[in-house]
């Protein structure tokens, strides 16, 4: 039986990153359960216009912690606020500078559940969709 795809919203600076996991889903036709976005804001717009109007799931929002557009602490508050519009998303912080600090700044919010340090593994995105390795 073929697991359901799952939906995935990525929130990063880098822009490169997004453009290549979009070829690598784009390739392997799972693009349309990727939304990649550089700026909160954007991101922001697309959950409530696109997913919470519409009563969609989001199942996963990978977060860098440096986004553009908003402070990491009050990106958390603004996703803990929607959680329950948003049917329950994980959300996994992403970073580079993976200090004691920082971890437990971000894991104090419930709406956290993994705190994953860079680079994130290349088919990191794709298994989180289909749910198997590759």
């Amino acid at each position: 039986m073929k697991q359901k795809r799952k939906k995935v919203l990525c929130i990063d600076s880098d822009s490169s990153f997004l453009h290549q996991q979009e070829e690598v889903l784009n390739s392997k036709e799972l693009d349309k359960y990727f939304f990649p976005f550089n700026d909160f804001r954007e991101a922001l717009h697309f959950i409530e216009k696109q997913i919470i109007a519409k009563n969609k799931n989001l199942h996963y929002i990978l977060l860098d912690e440096k986004i553009s557009g908003a402070k990491l602490p009050s990106t958390l508050e603004k996703i803990s606020e929607l959680k329950s519009f948003l049917k329950k998303p994980e959300v996994i912080v992403c970073t580079n500078n993976n200090t004691e600090k920082l971890r437990n700044q971000v894991m104090q919010f419930p709406v956290v559940s993994a705190f994953l340090e860079k680079p994130i593994p290349k088919n990191y995105i794709e298994f989180l969709i289909t749910g198997s390795s590759v």
